[in-house]
């Protein structure tokens, strides 16, 4: 017999579903472990008011802790004023794409850790700070942005304390400042590019691909106290190489191990500007993906379908498209494929349309294949479609007085997606302790209400894609 994934119990406390208002910022806190970032959390501040979730408010005050682990599938931007904190074993998972802008900071604090996922990333706007103290972890194989090439230097965008560390795929630093204490590092899993930036490291730097200089010349910074650690080698031409330490009041150990000697730029010349020479050295890293893409969208359609366009600058060996979908945005599953253009350097358009998708949120995204079978992914796109009452429930009298059925006719995927859950509450909003019973079949269950009193009920489906509400008179 299929699992039946319902959960049944007694509802949450009515003030968890029913926000209570604060007059001044929005603050939130993580309250159910291994939930969906925004929907578990619970009000902080009394009084005023506050916004359903805090993806709706990018200036909230957000807090995870307590060893709790929270999932951030879709795009959140931390904006002027806003804060994710993380400390106490709390545990931040992003599978889509964070970003912090001019004011927004992220604070990854004692035992703290931030986990960004393959496709996910975190860019760091020229004005956006993220700071890691106290042994915090900022870790995982993605695209780290850090700067926007606008204004070098105002603030520091990453602070990396005392006992803390980052570790990242592929940096790129644009006209940005990154800070590297004496006992914290900062590691990437392949070429740290610099563009016009400043990086002071007291602590350990250590490129697992090269250190690549070319878009900021000789005008990148690089001093300290510390070490860069580099396993291909330093390139940039221009000058570039010859001029890192040079700004700085003493120079910096760059130590590229490919070096004949201990420290050094690698076997390549320090005017060198031949990528490709480098890049033999870290075979490991992977080359610039196959597909330049230009834009990707995700919008709901005037037939209640979801309208999948992209376009690429480039491709090459460019063999299919597999648009996949997911409900909670961790577990995606194919949707449908489209044929890739080869190799070319024309703009390329696609454009599909799922055409049964999801009812409430939905996440998208490209997994591309070239004919080599390598796969790359797009960013996530985050779908909602119309409220979420409708089909998604059904609850009618049972057998016995005071009984009643819970039928849902939503998709596997919307149920496995979390799990979901039965809540009662009465008139007055307050959460009601009920008997519930899995039905033989998957999507139906029975309540037993014979201790509740006569009068209105309203019987909610909560879901990974969102909830469902029905009014009963018992």
């Amino acid at each position: 017999m299929k699992r039946n994934v319902l959960i049944c119990g007694a509802a949450l406390l009515a003030s968890a579903l029913f926000p209570v208002v604060a007059m001044g910022q929005c603050s939130y806190r993580a309250s159910t472990d291994g939930g969906t970032f925004g929907s578990p959390m619970t009000y902080e501040t009394p009084g005023g008011t506050c916004p359903d979730a805090p993806l709706t408010n990018s200036a909230a005050q957000v807090i995870l802790d307590r060893n709790l682990t929270v999932y951030m599938p879709g795009n959140y931007v931390v904006g002027n004023g806003g804060n994710i904190a993380v400390s106490d074993f709390g545990h931040l998972v992003v599978t889509g794409h964070l970003t912090v802008e001019s004011g927004g900071s992220i604070t990854i604090g004692q035992n703290g850790t931030v986990e960004v996922m393959p496709g996910g990333s975190l860019d760091i706007s020229s004005q956006g700070n993220v700071v890691l103290q106290q042994g915090g972890v900022l870790m995982g194989n993605y695209d780290l942005r850090i700067g926007d090439g606008t204004n070098a230097q105002k603030v520091t965008n990453l602070e990396i304390h005392d006992d803390s560390r980052v570790v990242a795929g592929r940096a790129t630093v644009n006209k940005a400042t990154i800070y590297v204490a004496p006992s914290a590092s900062f590691t990437t899993g392949c070429n740290l590019v610099l563009y016009n930036s400043n990086i002071v490291d007291d602590g350990l730097v250590t490129i697992q691909g090269n250190l690549d200089l070319s878009p900021g010349g000789s005008n990148n910074v690089l001093c300290g106290n510390g070490t860069v650690s580099v396993a291909g080698c330093v390139f940039g031409g221009n000058g570039a190489v010859n001029h890192i330490a040079q700004n700085c009041a003493g120079k910096i150990a760059v130590c590229a191990q490919r070096a004949a000697t201990s420290c050094g730029t690698g076997p390549v010349a320090g005017t060198n500007a031949n990528e490709q020479a480098c890049d033999e050295l870290v075979p490991s890293c992977p080359k610039p993906l196959p597909v330049e893409l230009v834009s990707f969208t995700a919008e709901p359609t005037t037939r209640q379908g979801v309208a999948l366009e992209w376009v690429t600058a480039s491709e090459k060996n460019s063999q299919s498209f597999v648009v996949e979908r997911s409900a909670d945005g961790r577990s995606f599953r194919a949707n449908r494929t489209v044929a890739g253009a080869g190799t070319t350097a024309a703009r390329t358009a696609y454009h599909v349309v799922d055409e049964q998708p999801l009812p409430g949120t939905s996440y998208y995204r490209l997994r591309q294949i070239d004919f080599n079978a390598a796969a790359s992914y797009s960013p996530v796109r985050v779908v909602k479609l119309g409220p979420s009452t409708g089909p998604g429930l059904e609850v009618y009298p049972g057998k016995n007085a005071q009984e009643w059925v819970v039928a849902s006719r939503l998709l596997a995927e919307l149920l496995d997606a979390h799990g979901a859950t039965v809540q009662v509450y009465d008139a007055l909003g307050r959460a009601q302790a009920i008997g519930c019973t899995p039905a033989a079949e998957t999507g139906r269950w029975t309540l037993d209400l014979h201790a509740l009193p006569s009068g209105v009920y309203v019987v909610r489906l909560l879901t990974g894609s969102g909830s469902y509400s029905r009014r009963i008179v018992q």
